[in-house]
């Protein structure tokens, strides 16, 4: 320990810039902390080897790695295993979760990863190569976030992933809303559907509230996003006794029927068509005549009179004369009152059904913020592959279990206890300075198998002329 404060002064009195003089400081604890972390890689490597030939493993050879954690690259020497009649094994690389072929620890990942979530690939890159021991460039963590989103898409549909619950919960009640948004790709549109879950509302402060027990299904294809919010009320809920409160815009797999197959059987299920929805649709299709806008949002989700609606499509009707008189605001107003007298039901407002819960649908809207935001924007093109992984991602983040994904590919193990003296000693042997053998100034004839007046005969006259 005094060696390394004797060396910390020392960098501090050699330097004068003080940018300079903090860089080499933190280049000396990176390769601190990459010895040490070397030392313990290869001591517990050691420590693994007796139960790897208690298991008839032979030691083949020793092999060094390199990979990025953390704090840095890590670079270490791991013994190689090998068995008759099985595949040969590195036990330190799958207990540390070091995947083979892969340059960056599963840490390293995540925290690229939550950078990627909200910032561009090229500003990810930046701020790993600043606060960070590594280097990577923008196109790695693109591959990293498809890799990484392949995975964890790969894990969320596995028949095996609810093997471990056993008991199911009974709540009293499950909202349930989906919706899909619209995201530029590089050979044209397309659409990624969401579906998101929650057991309620809870009050966070007198004004703000929060979902209970929220989770997110995202996919770029509706019915793998469909199916993996199936199979997670399946195998969590319990709804024999459970009222179903769904919300959407109507769209199609957006319907009544399409949460019924998601649903399943349950004690009651009441589906809303969603405010955001309704009223965009009203402003859209009565664009020529604005001042009626307002009273028929009224009558449909205030009185919910069916008779003060037809009085208003009616007014609206009479209006269509002189220049308002066109086959467009004629074909507006028909596709109005079939759009309403299809959604009747799902129109009615929550107060009117008398349910005894409270309301926690209609945030559907507000909650793409997070996908949005990174996902849409001038300049932003997605390949599928791209879209797909970063949807995973971000699920995952709003989720609260992108570790559990990115931790669930590797074993969990128990390793042998170091001794701590021996791997004390070990390091402060590392912080040493050992005296290097130089060899020397080396003797030497250059002979040329040339004419005299070469340039190789020259340059041997010239050499044979130097007194050592």
């Amino acid at each position: 320990m005094e060696l390394s404060v004797t060396e910390i002064v020392k960098i501090i009195k050699s330097e004068t810039n003080i940018i300079k003089r903090e860089k080499a400081i933190a280049f000396f604890f990176l390769n601190l902390i990459r010895e040490l972390m070397s030392l313990a890689l290869e001591r517990a490597d050691q420590e693994l080897s007796e139960s790897m030939k208690n298991q008839g493993y032979q030691i083949e050879k020793k092999n060094q790695r390199s990979i990025n954690m953390a704090f840095g690259e890590a670079t270490y020497v791991r013994r190689r295993y090998v068995k008759a009649g099985q595949e040969s094994r590195y036990p330190l690389d799958k207990f540390m979760g070091f995947d083979k072929y892969k340059h960056y620890s599963v840490l390293a990942v995540r925290n690229i990863l939550a950078v990627s979530s909200v910032a561009a690939y090229r500003n990810t890159a930046l701020a790993v190569n600043c606060l960070s021991g590594f280097n990577i460039s923008h196109a790695q963590i693109g591959n990293l976030v498809k890799t990484a989103g392949q995975k964890i898409k790969e894990q969320q549909e596995a028949d095996s992933r609810y093997d471990a619950q056993t008991a199911k919960k009974q709540v009293p009640v499950l909202c349930l809303e989906g919706d899909g948004v619209m995201i530029k790709g590089t050979q044209g549109r397309f659409e990624f559907h969401r579906y998101q879950v929650c057991e309620g509302l809870r009050n966070v402060t007198c004004k703000r509230r929060e979902r209970t027990n929220a989770k997110e299904f995202v996919s770029l294809s509706r019915l793998d996003a469909l199916n993996e919010a199936k199979e997670y009320i399946a195998n969590t809920y319990d709804l024999a006794n459970t009222l179903i409160i769904s919300n959407a815009d109507g769209g199609a797999g957006y319907a009544k029927k399409d949460f019924d197959e998601i649903v399943g059987r349950c004690a009651k299920h009441e589906h809303f068509l969603d405010v955001f929805h309704l009223n965009k649709k009203i402003k859209d299709r009565l664009c020529f005549a604005p001042e009626l806008q307002g009273k028929l949002i009224y009558a449909l989700e205030f009185k919910y009179d069916r008779d003060l609606v037809n009085t208003i499509l009616n007014t609206a009707e009479s209006k269509l004369i002189d220049e308002l008189n066109t086959v467009q605001n004629h074909e507006h107003l028909a596709r109005l009152r079939s759009y309403i007298d299809r959604r009747w039901d799902d129109i009615k407002p929550f107060k009117m059904r008398n349910l005894k819960v409270t309301k926690a649908i209609g945030s559907c809207e507000s909650n793409h913020r997070k996908y949005t935001y990174r996902v849409k924007g001038q300049g932003k093109y997605w390949s599928e592959a791209g879209a797909e992984g970063m949807l995973r991602i971000l699920a995952c983040i709003k989720n609260l279990d992108l570790e559990q994904w990115l931790n669930s590919d590797f074993e969990a193990g128990k390793l042998i206890s170091l001794d701590h003296k021996k791997l004390l000693a070990a390091a402060r042997d590392s912080l040493k300075r050992r005296h290097e053998i130089h060899v020397g100034i080396q003797h030497g004839a250059l002979t040329a198998e040339a004419v005299g007046g070469s340039y190789l005969a020259k340059l041997d006259r010239m050499l044979n002329h130097i007194k050592y």
